[in-house]
């Protein structure tokens, strides 16, 4: 089942021992993109070689965990939490007018009906005064 073997890379940390998990012959196909792991005893996940190579994450990189109210679990690496915190930032895309556009409208909107009301109240002071 599992075989406990001492890491021998990076000397200059203390070493701990690793779960080496061998595959039962015979375990059921495993779907693409579904890896599975197990939880240690101090509740560590190991994320497969594959799965670290794909997401380019490397010993001592920091990953965000998040759960879902549905009980789903996401890794995220810090790449890819910085281009979604960028991504919010971004105006959105022609998906209507913008407040500040539609106050800015409408004050012009009533400047010009100011102005055609003076015109008109300067003509008839005008008239009046013939």
């Amino acid at each position: 089942m599992a075989r406990y073997r001492i890491k021998p890379e990076n000397p200059s940390r203390a070493r701990e021992a690793a779960v080496e998990y061998t595959r039962p012959v015979s375990q059921p196909f495993q779907a693409p993109g579904v890896y599975h792991v197990t939880v240690t005893d101090r509740g560590r996940l190991v994320l497969p070689a594959e799965v670290r190579e794909r997401l380019k994450i490397r010993d001592g990189d920091r990953v965000a965990v998040r759960v879902e109210d549905d009980g789903t679990i996401s890794v995220r690496t810090r790449d890819v939490a910085i281009k979604r915190l960028r991504g919010m930032f971004k105006r959105p895309a022609k998906q209507g007018r913008l407040p500040s556009d539609e106050l800015i409208a409408e004050r012009r909107r009533e400047a010009r009906k100011d102005d055609r009301e003076f015109r008109e109240w300067d003509a008839r002071l005008r008239k009046a005064g013939k």
